[in-house]
């Protein structure tokens, strides 16, 4: 799939075009999606386990031995652990991540491994305590489409290809460029998405996340286990 011929550009344009391909806006799971995860996203993690459960359960990431109890079981004992950790990157975007603060996700992702949870449980959940600062995680779009291992390392090397894109699109630009497609995309949708749900959506179209790959010189360059910053530029910080 990533071959010579797809090694083009990828501007924000193509990431606007992902966020209005994507189709399912008004499927069952995401009219949960504003409600569980982004109007609450602000309150402790502890007060909104039930909503993670629920949640959980309505984006089938509970397919697993246990089910509900066993994720609530996990979910609890993971918390305690990794509370500070999760707290601190609350409200963190995407896009303003430092190096650092990859290496607390991939500790708290092999943490929520360790408790008992399996890769698309941990990637969603993660996502749904921190939906400003983590990508979706699963095996059906994500990682089939971009051939990634069900390991925390993977996921971790994931969330950097969002870092990465972002920062290729916005190269040269003012940070409000992102915001704007937020906001374009928001009233298109009748609800906000942050920037890792926009580039979620780019998984599920085969040609602009080839194209997305290749842009960044390929899987081995875009999926690399390491971070680092590829251009000379100071990292802004917005939130929302």
């Amino acid at each position: 799939m990533y071959t010579k011929r797809l090694r083009m550009s990828f501007k924000l344009d193509q990431l606007r075009q992902a966020a209005e391909k994507y189709q399912y806006h008004d499927a069952h799971t995401h009219g949960v999606w504003p409600r569980l995860v982004w109007e609450r996203r602000k309150e402790s993690p502890l007060a909104r386990l039930d909503d993670a459960v629920e949640f959980m359960g309505k984006w089938k990431a509970l397919r697993f031995k246990g089910g509900k109890i066993a994720f609530r079981r996990i979910c609890t004992t993971w918390l305690r652990k990794n509370l500070a950790d999760l707290e601190r990157l609350q409200g963190r975007v995407l896009y303003s991540l430092a190096p650092e603060d990859f290496q607390t996700i991939l500790k708290i992702s092999s943490s929520f491994r360790d408790c008992g949870a399996p890769p698309t449980t941990f990637g969603k959940a993660l996502h749904f305590f921190l939906p400003e600062t983590v990508m979706l995680w699963d095996q059906a779009i994500v990682r089939n489409t971009y051939k990634l291992r069900p390991d925390p390392e993977s996921f971790v090397s994931y969330q950097r290809f969002g870092w990465k894109l972002l920062h290729h699109v916005k190269l040269g630009k003012a940070i409000s460029v992102l915001q704007q497609l937020e906001r374009d995309h928001a009233r298109s949708i009748g609800y906000f998405e942050p920037m890792t749900m926009i580039l979620d959506h780019l998984a599920f179209s085969p040609k602009l996340s080839a194209r997305a790959v290749a842009a960044l010189g390929g899987p081995s360059k875009a999926f690399a286990d390491y971070l680092k910053r590829p251009f000379n530029t100071t990292i802004q910080r917005y939130t929302h």
